[in-house]
């Protein structure tokens, strides 16, 4: 009789990518894997790093940056559990990752791993559907920092946020309550905003009961689709707006 694995103790098994697999099929990936937990802001991998391991992320949120050639980092995207990272084409990562929470993830040798995938075609397929979902969350956040204003942008972080954390015991459905792992600062970086502009909309927010603010990072969403009604629809006075917007340098 098999005892207790880490695959069995795992909160996110049954949406990851092993959510695909028959129990024998999570043991055999199991012995090439290898556990990493990592405090918040941390590199998993370098722009530049060779592209060697796949990643697979159980808990916390990472953070995906584009160094310019001039220094400055550009947020370029945020992977939360149970999400999968590390498939290229490219030899090299052509940016890098970081923990933008406390995070633990599953790391697997690229050769290893293409061989399991060769024989588990059902996780070929689980792979992919889950990289159709990113993709359709990049396309989501091309149309919100391309198109709309910072109250709009605000309101659709706050909005990304709460449908992808893991809900609390308990929670009733359309109120929603979660500690916001990023600081205003990262915050303004991520959209493309300043501070002071993101600290604005958050007031504005709170004025408005959209969103409650026990502490700074404690978010209240008391209606999710009333949040959702202002990322998407609700228009703002460009005037309000005008010369807050910046271009992440």
């Amino acid at each position: 009789m098999h005892g207790i694995t880490r695959c069995d103790m795992c909160q996110v098994r049954r949406e990851g990518i092993c959510a695909a697999l028959d129990d024998d099929a999570r043991a055999q990936l199991l012995q090439i894997s290898r556990r990493r937990v990592l405090a918040a802001h941390n590199v998993i991998f370098r722009d530049g790093d060779e592209a060697d391991h796949y990643f697979s992320i159980t808990s916390g949120i990472v953070k995906l940056v584009k160094t310019l050639a001039d220094g400055h980092q550009h947020i370029i995207g945020l992977v939360h559990q149970p999400g999968f990272m590390g498939q290229t084409l490219n030899r090299r990562h052509t940016y890098a990752a970081e923990s933008a929470t406390g995070v633990e993830l599953c790391s697997y040798p690229r050769a290893p791993f293409d061989a399991f995938l060769k024989t588990h075609p059902e996780l070929e397929r689980q792979i992919f559907e889950m990289t159709v979902r990113e993709l359709d969350v990049c396309r989501d956040w091309t149309l919100l920092l391309g198109r709309k204003c910072s109250y709009e942008r605000v309101a659709g972080f706050l909005l990304m946020m709460a449908r992808r954390m893991p809900k609390a015991e308990g929670q009733v459905s359309n109120t929603v309550h979660f500690e916001l792992p990023f600081t205003r600062a990262e915050m303004a970086d991520y959209l493309g905003l300043t501070l002071e502009t993101v600290s604005r909309q958050f007031s504005r927010l709170k004025k408005k009961r959209i969103i409650a603010l026990p502490s700074s990072r404690d978010i209240i969403i008391p209606d999710i689709e009333l949040l959702s009604a202002v990322a998407q629809i609700e228009s703002c006075s460009s005037a309000f707006d005008e010369g807050q917007s910046r271009a992440i340098a």
